[in-house]
């Protein structure tokens, strides 16, 4: 991503729910897309870990798509707020995300190239299961899915926790 006013490129990713919830919806056969809390963005500038930065490039992407709920995220600074040690990267912070089917990115070369990375196999979102991350404890991973409603929303997921 390049911000509009700098010359530095970060590593980004549109991630989580955005790409797990459309396969999700796909292996069920939903004919619409289950709605999005909010899209996130992620991506990596250790050399800035404020989280204006952040508010930044939320507010250029809603001059862009006003109806989107972004969630942009430094994953730099994420390592800070979850007390681990620093992250090398994206996929790296998104070895610690709680489902490793939420733990799916994608991303768009400037040739137009679309790469889809994860830290663990990217086969597992099309699984149609929500697997616990080992680094997750079970009481975040019972929340989430309660919370979610993802049962109610793909009545086919298995639960692996």
């Amino acid at each position: 991503m390049r911000n509009a006013e700098s010359t530095v490129s970060y590593e980004w990713y549109l991630s989580a729910g955005f790409v797990r919830n459309l396969v999700w919806d796909k292996l069920q056969g939903h004919m619409e897309v289950t709605p999005l809390n909010d899209i996130d963005l992620i991506y990596f500038d250790s050399s800035n870990t404020s989280p204006g930065q952040d508010v930044e490039i939320e507010n250029e992407l809603i001059k862009s798509m006003p109806a989107s709920n972004w969630s942009v995220k430094n994953q730099a600074r994420m390592s800070l707020k979850h007390g681990h040690d620093p992250y090398s990267g994206c996929i790296e912070a998104m070895s610690y995300w709680p489902e490793i089917q939420t733990a799916i990115a994608v991303t768009i070369s400037k040739g137009g190239v679309v790469s889809v990375k994860s830290p663990f196999s990217a086969c597992e979102v099309i699984r149609l299961a929500a697997t616990k991350n080992p680094k997750c404890t079970s009481n975040v991973f019972k929340s989430r899915v309660s919370s979610k409603k993802w049962l109610e929303l793909w009545p086919g997921l298995t639960i692996e926790s």
